[in-house]
């Protein structure tokens, strides 16, 4: 028996490969009548780097590359699904969140996969066949 899909996780490094795993995750997601979460991971600053920076810095500079990660990422989502569709609206109600965590990334996938108890690509992180 196939099991039922509801939930998707889409783990991306925003490059431009990634949208063929995106793709992909569009296609399931059509067929299986489920919702995409897409997650990108940035990795925590180096303990050297955090040494010699102070913690409100840190802070700072995560806030700011978080926001320039979501912008990044809304803009390709819009690019794939204009792409994907004519109009590209449905394709964009199939995504039912965005999240940008700092962190490992592999441990991050695993977390929010099991969390959100979703199906994910193990090459969707990169995009390539691994």
């Amino acid at each position: 028996m196939i099991p039922e899909i509801k939930k998707i996780l889409y783990a991306t490094d925003l490059s431009r490969n990634s949208a063929y795993a995106f793709y992909y995750a569009i296609d399931v997601a059509q067929r299986r009548d489920a919702k995409i979460i897409i997650l990108h991971v940035v990795e925590p600053l180096p303990p050297l780097v955090r040494f010699y920076g102070s913690l409100d810095e840190e802070k700072k500079v995560y806030q700011q590359e978080k926001s320039a990660d979501l912008e990044v990422i809304k803009k390709r989502l819009e690019e794939v699904c204009q792409k994907v569709e004519k109009n590209g609206t449905a394709c964009l109600l199939l995504v039912s969140n965005i999240l940008v965590r700092v962190g490992h990334p592999i441990e991050e996938i695993l977390r929010r996969q099991m969390k959100r108890n979703a199906m994910f690509s193990s090459w969707a992180v990169t995009g390539k066949d691994s």
